[in-house]
Formats: C-alpha cells, structure tokens, sequence
C-alpha cells in the first residue's frame, strides 16, 4: 500500500516544467521547421527529433515515479465530476505525450531517416524499416496527436489557473518550485 503523498517531490516537479517548456517549444516551432532555409532543416530537424525522444524517455521516468511514489490527491473539497475531468485530461496527456514522440519516431525510421541522438548515435525503432505508407500515417497521426496535446493543454492549464484563482486550494502550489526559507 502506497503512503498518501502530500507534495510532488523535487524530481517530479522538474520532470513535469522540463517536459512541459520542451513540449510547448517543440509544438510552437513545429509550425515553422518547413519554412526554415533548407541548410538549417536538417539541424532543426535532428533537435526535434532529439528532443522528442528526450521527452519520451523523461516521461516513461515519470510514470515509473508515479508508480512507485504516487501523486498527491486532489482536495476532497474538489466535487467527484471536477476530479474525474482533472484526472482525464492528466492521464490523456500523459498517453498523448508519450505517443507523440513513439509516433515520430516510427515516422522518422520509416521515412528512412533514422533519428540521431543529438549526433551522438543513432537510435532505430526496433521492428520498423522503411515504409513509404507508414511514415505517410505516422506523419497524420503526429500532426493530429500536436493538435490533441494542444487542447489538452490549454485544459490543464486553465483547470490548474482555476485552482489557484478560483478555488485558492494550493492545488497549483503543489506543482511550483519550492522557497525555502
């Protein structure tokens, strides 16, 4: 039996803000690595793909995390329809985030264009070679999957706006860098 956590720890809070700042960049910029000059997309394109496996690899730590340490519950003053929205959408984001990244990938190694961790070395999908049909719906699923991500996001952060403003619960606070004093 799990302990009831109160607080997200150090570890988890970093984790949530670095994928969440990475996610946001890459999905703004997104719109704009075809218009780069045509010198600068390769680079654009191997940071992207970097930092998308970056992500994948940070949030299967953090569900891991999750496993083995729990989250805090929100507050039993939050109605059972709220908790079950907030919950939804934390978990679809979870899934989507974790999707995306897979959803490139398999897109990338498919289009032969294996990714290359940061230059450093190359990271194939097991099991996917290159697919002409494959990589074209991959690229459909990880454009529709940026734009699910999207709304998510924007529900999240207006429900973590409302626990601070609306509700004053420290629902918010919880996920904040700590002060100390």
């Amino acid at each position: 039996m799990k302990r009831q956590v109160v607080n997200y720890s150090s570890g988890s809070k970093f984790i949530h803000w670095f994928v969440a700042l990475i996610v946001i960049c890459m999905l703004a910029g997104s719109f704009f690595l075809d218009d780069l000059p045509e010198n600068y997309q390769p680079s654009a394109y191997m940071l992207h793909k970097s930092f998308g496996l970056t992500v994948l690899f940070l949030m299967i730590i953090r569900l891991f995390w999750i496993a083995y340490r729990g989250k805090p519950a929100l507050p039993a003053s939050v109605p059972a329809w709220q908790k079950f929205i907030a919950h939804s959408v934390q978990y679809s984001l979870y899934f989507f985030v974790i999707l995306m990244p897979i959803s490139g990938w398999i897109m990338s190694v498919a289009a032969n264009r294996i990714p290359s961790y940061f230059t450093l070395f190359k990271v194939p999908f097991p099991g996917v070679t290159p697919n002409e049909a494959l990589a074209e719906l991959m690229e459909q699923v990880h454009t529709t999957i940026a734009w699910i991500i999207i709304v998510l996001l924007v529900l999240h952060t207006a429900g973590a706006i409302k626990h601070h403003f609306i509700d004053k619960d420290g629902v918010l606070r919880r996920m904040l860098p700590s002060r100390q004093r």
